[in-house]
């Protein structure tokens, strides 16, 4: 048997493990399954009744079979064999197409949305230029030109008139196309320098697909890049993104070079081996370019895994184990770092001095052969799997071992002997090496007692195997990946371990058909726990990028109806679990709202949010619920009305009502939206209801809090902002792009940096639901007047010049909609009150230190203010200065040319008959 880094090295694609040495026994070949960890066998997000079925036949076995452990139709194969047979007709193809447009594609976008990378990749395209490498004139200003239109088209995207946008997209297109072509008929003669310009052209072009959401035409650019010049793209131009994608495939590669560096102190020797390791590196990222590429082909057939070998020149190694030793080391220090042996070292020490015996690697053998508490033969096993090449040796030791285990009722002195750097790489190895299930799972079942019992044993397995290539290997299993998932489970891995794209989908795979207990000798536990861990290290384990990245890739493989499906089967704490990872999701892409609101499962959300609401814990049921209200108003009010089915409404109402008295503080203002969301579904002139008084007095009492927290204050500027009822396709509350616009707020305005952060064609509402937007607004306006009184307004309007930035926004932008409707108030002495409570703080908003966007909402509201009420007195406020910015302000918006207007007349302008009556009517409507 050979050592496990030397079968890293070889790499999994396409290898038979069980031939990797000269030694391994024709036996042991002639009885193994064929290998099924060469292709990806996933088949994510089956229909529902063949997944029932499915466990409705692993519940039958459990009741009919028995549990024998050297049984090759023991329990754990007949359930994992029927799941297989379930998935004999995988959707891989589309799966794997998917994901891969999903990853690169969705790497360019960061140009639209990252400053330091667009200023990256600009940089670097241009020194391209600079360098020139005796091309045409031509080409350069065309790849010049393509490239400032392509940086246009970014800072112009938001603007109103689609087609210019598409204009400017191909002509962005034309330019980069032209340099493309201009190189292609120079390939013969083409230069590195002109190499470098066609892959920099060709990112461009990605990024150009990509904004035009062409995302599979975007990926195929993306990997033409790295075709047209592998090492320049590699380790310049896209590094992170070589290293997330292609080097998984090419770390044999990096492992022999760090393996022959070691034995290198010759310059001339490490500059030549630098040149064969680059050489081999670039051919090896080119054949994976190429393989993907001709994966996208749409009609295509499925392209072989490419080869990429190891070079054949390789200076003498030392002795099998010394090496692994070291190439151990270096990989396990390239994932943790330093710190984790000193760790570790106090792990193992730990475990040792429990049972009172010291053993040390350089004397372990001898010790092991003098402990008369275990015997021979088990002593010999012991050793055969620590030192022994020959697989089938090894694979007869581990049937002793696990035999010795079962039959000791005692085990702290096997476990001792089994708890040893030796001994545990020893077993990976089997696992790497072996392809019979019986065997496999003996050594997983081993591995998972003496890890579930020790935390150093857990560290012994991360630091044998670093990549966890043992893991993605058992995982690809049609008959062991639940077992499999159990083991990694324990050994507790770390996001930056998991950088293979082939994470996901495998993860995915385990969660869905992880809902059964699996025993793994006295071990029993579900699977689809350890695909909750691994799934949380997936999407929350790396930086936001990539984090978001991951949430995108799964939403791509279908994994959200997995999800759901957890989450309205399980207990609370797999759907806490389920409700965490939609919560990432939705975060990554806010347009998945639509899809969960359709599909997850009222009821079930309410009884998490009841549950939650009796604990001291995180609410994340809450939370997914407030998110579900951010949709389209016909969305929302198809969501509310089910929330109310489900649950009688006033049964609903009273438990939400419980819980607002319950809340924590922060969690207030979001549990008193939604109870006012529900109730206005009823008559908003019932001044009787106990709800609406009880969620109104709830956000007057945080707006008026002076001492609110952080967390406070910005759920009660996402509450505010969700009650304006108005949001983009993604969920975004954004009551504020709609008001601007009827202000005349023109967004390309030379002063403004409002078209880089909103998108004005983005609103959700069409002509046919707008009046029941408007009738939302008007619906929530008089309740806000007609119960929260002058104490709202007040709180509003203090809330607007002493809160955190966020919130006073969005108590700005509350006033805003507000002032539309303010007819709408039915006591003379509060309409007369309003204009002296909210104008001061509005004309502050009105000057030159605010956001241009801050004031043009100041003097809209500040306009409805005057014509809907008589109160002359305030025309005193507008002082000189509030009138210079006016002027200035008029640039912008039509409201302050009119607020100029009346305030200098002295008269205000009433609503006309006809807008009066109209208003009139709509009101009666509700």
């Amino acid at each position: 048997m050979v050592s496990l880094k030397e079968l890293l090295t070889q790499g999994l694609e396409g290898r038979d493990f069980t031939r990797t040495h000269k030694h391994s026994s024709s036996k042991a070949r002639s009885r193994a399954a064929p290998n099924d960890s060469i292709t990806l066998p996933i088949y994510i997000c089956h229909d529902k009744k063949i997944t029932d079925s499915s466990k409705k036949k692993i519940e039958k076995s459990i009741m009919r079979d028995g549990f024998s452990l050297y049984s090759s139709n023991r329990l754990g194969s007949i359930s994992e064999t029927l799941l297989c047979k379930s998935m004999e007709a995988p959707a891989i193809d589309e799966i794997a197409i998917r994901s891969v447009v999903s990853i690169l594609s969705g790497y360019v976008g960061r140009y639209s949305k990252d400053d330091k990378f667009r200023e990256m990749v600009r940089k670097i395209c241009s020194s391209c230029l600079l360098r020139n490498g005796g091309m045409e004139s031509g080409v350069c200003s065309n790849f010049e030109m393509g490239m400032k239109r392509v940086d246009r088209l970014i800072e112009e995207r938001h603007g109103n008139e689609r087609e210019l946008r598409v204009k400017a997209s191909r002509n962005s297109l034309g330019f980069l196309n032209m340099v493309i072509s201009s190189l292609n008929s120079a390939k013969k003669s083409k230069n590195c320098v002109q190499s470098h310009l066609s892959a920099c052209a060709h990112l461009y072009l990605a990024i150009v697909y990509k904004i035009e959401k062409n995302e599979k035409v975007s990926a195929k650019h993306v990997l033409q890049v790295f075709s047209d010049s592998p090492f320049f793209a590699r380790t310049h131009l896209l590094p992170e993104l070589w290293e997330h994608f292609f080097l998984p495939h090419l770390l044999h590669l990096k492992v022999w070079y760090n393996q022959e560096l070691e034995f290198m102190s010759n310059d001339r020797k490490i500059k030549a081996l630098s040149k064969l390791y680059n050489d081999h590196m670039n051919r090896g990222t080119l054949k994976f370019a190429l393989y993907y590429e001709q994966q996208l082909n749409d009609g295509a057939k499925a392209p072989h895994v490419p080869l990429v070998p190891l070079p054949s020149q390789s200076i003498k190694r030392a002795s099998r184990k010394s090496l692994d030793s070291s190439n151990n080391k270096n990989l396990y220090h390239a994932v943790f770092g330093p710190n984790l042996d000193q760790q570790l070292a106090e792990k193992i020490a730990s475990v040792h001095d429990e049972h009172h015996e010291t053993v040390k690697k350089s004397d372990y053998f001898q010790n092991l052969e003098r402990n008369h508490l275990l015997s021979n033969e088990l002593c010999k096993a012991i050793a055969t799997i620590s030192s022994s090449d020959i697989l089938s040796e090894c694979e007869i030791a581990i049937h002793v071992v696990t035999k010795a285990w079962l039959d000791v009722e005692g085990k702290t002195t096997i476990e001792v002997a089994l708890s040893t750097p030796p001994v545990v790489e020893g077993m990976l190895e089997v696992l790497l090496a072996s392809n019979d299930d019986e065997i496999l799972e003996l050594v997983i079942s081993v591995l998972a007692e003496i890890a579930a019992r020790s935390e150093a044993i857990r560290l012994m397995i991360l630091n044998s195997d670093p990549q966890l290539q043992v893991f993605l290997k058992l995982l690809k299993s049609s008959s062991l990946f639940l077992k499999a998932s159990i083991l990694l489970y324990l050994s507790k891995p770390q996001a930056k371990q998991m950088i293979s794209v082939e994470w996901l989908p495998l993860v995915l795979r385990v969660l869905e058909f992880g809902g059964s207990l699996q025993m793994l000798f006295s071990v029993r536990f579900a699977p689809h726990e350890a695909a909750f861990y691994l799934l949380d290290q997936l999407l929350k384990g790396f930086d936001e990028d990539r984090n978001l990245e991951n949430c995108r890739h799964l939403i791509a493989l279908g994994g959200l109806s997995l999800l759901l499906r957890r989450f309205e089967s399980g207990e609370v704490e797999e759907r806490k679990n389920s409700v965490s990872m939609i919560s990432c999701c939705i975060r990554a892409d806010g347009s998945c709202r639509n899809y969960l609101a359709e599909n997850l499962n009222k009821a079930a959300l309410l009884e998490l949010v009841v549950h939650e609401s009796n604990k001291n814990s995180d609410r994340c049921g809450l939370a997914l619920l407030v998110e579900l209200l951010c949709l389209s108003r016909t969305r929302i009010t198809k969501l509310l009305d089910e929330l109310k089915e489900r649950w009688n409404g006033s049964s609903i109402m009273n438990i939400l009502l419980v819980d607002l008295h319950r809340a924590r503080p922060e969690e207030q203002p979001l549990v008193s939206t939604i109870l006012l969301k529900l109730d206005l579904m009823d008559d908003p002139l019932n001044c009787c209801s106990i709800f609406r008084e009880e969620a109104i007095v709830t956000i007057i009492t945080a707006l008026n809090s002076q001492i609110s927290r952080e967390k406070t204050s910005e759920n009660l500027a996402r509450a505010l902002l969700i009650l304006g009822g108005r949001f983009s396709c993604t969920g975004e509350p954004c009551p504020e792009i709609w008001l601007l616009q009827q202000a005349g707020f023109k967004a390309n305005s030379g002063d403004s940096s409002y078209s880089s952060r909103h998108v004005y064609d983005d609103l959700v509402q069409s002509y046919e639901e707008e009046e029941d937007l408007v009738n939302w607004q008007l619906k929530a306006s008089t309740v806000f007047f007609n119960q929260g009184h002058k104490s709202l307004l007040s709180a509003l309007s203090t809330s607007m010049t002493n809160s955190i930035p966020r919130l006073a926004k969005a108590s700005l932008v509350t006033v805003s909609w507000m002032s539309r409707y303010l007819f709408v108030i039915r006591d003379e002495k509060l309409c007369s009150m309003a204009p002296s409570i909210l104008v001061p703080s509005l004309i502050k908003y009105l000057n030159y230190d605010k956001d241009v966007e801050d004031r043009v909402l100041a003097s809209y509201s500040l306009l409805n203010l005057i014509k809907y009420t008589e109160c002359k007195h305030i025309f005193g406020l507008f002082d000189e200065e509030a009138r210079d910015h006016l002027e200035n302000l008029s640039l912008v918006t039509w409201t302050a040319e009119e607020l100029i207007s009346i305030v200098k007349s002295g008269s205000m302008h009433r609503y006309d008959t006809e807008q009066k009556n109209s208003d009139t009517q709509r009101s009666t409507r509700m």
